[in-house]
């Protein structure tokens, strides 16, 4: 018979509490059970950005109710058999182990206590948790999470880098559940837009052809990486100041427009008038260097220095062609070191991840210019750009093939954790 494993996932590098479950057969497909990502936009947006303590407090609170919904979608959450007795040796041991994992966070052991007494373990092979790259404060509530779970119901931790993830979320589209119409069945070979001749399948997946080369972008990292295969990667290229989301927040924040400023910008660049496009002009940096590095914050600074010339009525009327000029300026120096590294590693195909790849005109160039080289592209649904737990999930099950999982005893945070 086929081995079938299950993953549960836990995803708290930041300002999104998910948690997902992932079904996947030995040699075959892989189904996304569940996929619950709670957003804390709302909480951070007066501050302008993500605040730390914040976040640990919010991930806190929501953990044990998203993972009540998440078994329960994936049909997975079971009532225990007979009641737990509180003074029973066996739970006086786990109950002292757990206050120990959580006494940095006694909201979460509050919660927690009663749902392991009141539901049994899951029939879960592996947990997978999100340990670095993020903000320290947040990683660790969902690492003393799973550390807690894998305590009680005695299973092995996959730790997962998030920026890899980032990556390896380009394969979720082949195990999407649609909103509401049940489990859908992962991918068929008809059904992959890539060459099937030099395609390899690992674990489960039909996967694009390498070497490849993957532009992350996101709030926390922009990063140029040269992919080899699954585990195998080398970093050609990151930011040295603001990341590209980063730099998007703050044009928000100087022109008065919300938080998070990626979308917000974008829509209101869609409003820019042609006569006003001449009046802004800002720069593209370092989009000739030789190197693979980015920098944003010269960008931001120069909108800032232009929007300080302005009145407010200028500044009003300009608004929309300053977001669109700086959302071009940022997007031509991605693309461009982009492709340029794609023709010097004669890579295969173009991978788009992170945040900002939800960006539309981000996404729609890139594959302009891949198509252009006949190269494959890819780029996450919408859904599968910002954080989220199934990417943790998936990402673990690849793990699987070329590392060993490890005992909660042993994981930890790595908050600065580096993809190679």
């Amino acid at each position: 018979m086929i081995k079938i494993m299950r993953i549960l996932a836990i995803e708290t590098s930041c300002d999104e509490t998910s948690i997902a479950v992932l079904e996947a057969n030995k040699d075959g497909p892989f189904t996304l059970l569940s996929n619950i990502i709670l957003s804390q936009i709302k909480i951070h947006a007066p501050f302008g950005g993500v605040v730390p303590t914040l976040a640990k407090r919010e991930h806190q609170k929501n953990l044990v109710p998203i993972l009540k919904q998440s078994l329960n979608e994936a049909k997975l959450l079971k009532s225990q058999k007979s009641k737990v007795k509180s003074q029973s040796v066996n739970w006086r041991t786990k109950s002292k182990i757990l206050e120990e994992i959580l006494s940095r966070e006694p909201e979460l052991l509050k919660k927690l206590m009663p749902f392991l007494t009141k539901y049994g373990r899951p029939d879960i092979d592996l947990i997978a948790v999100t340990n670095g790259p993020g903000l320290e404060p947040a990683l660790w509530v969902g690492v003393n999470f799973a550390k807690a779970l894998a305590s009680v119901w005695d299973l092995p931790i996959m730790p997962v880098n998030h920026v890899e993830a980032h990556i390896i979320a380009n394969w979720l589209p082949y195990s999407v559940i649609p909103a509401k119409a049940g489990i859908q069945k992962a991918w068929m070979p008809d059904q992959v837009r890539h060459d099937k001749k030099d395609t390899i399948k690992f674990p489960n997946l039909l996967i694009s052809q390498f070497p490849a080369i993957s532009l992350v972008v996101s709030g926390g990292h922009t990063q140029l990486v040269l992919m080899h295969g699954f585990g195998k990667y080398e970093i050609l290229g990151e930011t040295r100041d603001d990341a590209a989301g980063e730099a998007f927040d703050k044009l928000a924040r100087m022109l008065n427009l919300g938080y998070p400023g990626g979308p917000i910008v974008a829509k209101i660049a869609a409003e820019a008038k042609k006569q006003d496009l001449k009046n802004v002009r800002l720069p593209r940096p370092m989009i000739s260097s030789k190197d693979y590095d980015f920098s944003f914050s010269g960008l931001k600074t120069a909108a800032l220095y232009f929007v300080k010339t302005l009145d407010k009525k200028t500044l009003k009327k300009l608004a929309p062609a300053i977001c669109l000029e700086f959302q071009q300026a940022a997007i031509d120096v991605l693309i461009s070191k982009t492709i340029r590294a794609a023709k010097e590693f004669s890579a295969k195909t173009v991978l788009l991840s992170g945040g900002v790849a939800a960006n539309d005109l981000l996404r729609g160039t890139l594959k302009l210019e891949t198509c252009n080289l006949k190269l494959n592209f890819s780029v996450p649904p919408k859904e599968f750009c910002t954080d989220n737990a199934a990417m943790i999930a998936l990402t673990a099950l690849c793990a699987t093939k070329h590392k060993k999982p490890v005992s909660w005893e042993e994981l930890t945070v790595e908050a600065n954790l580096r993809i190679a």
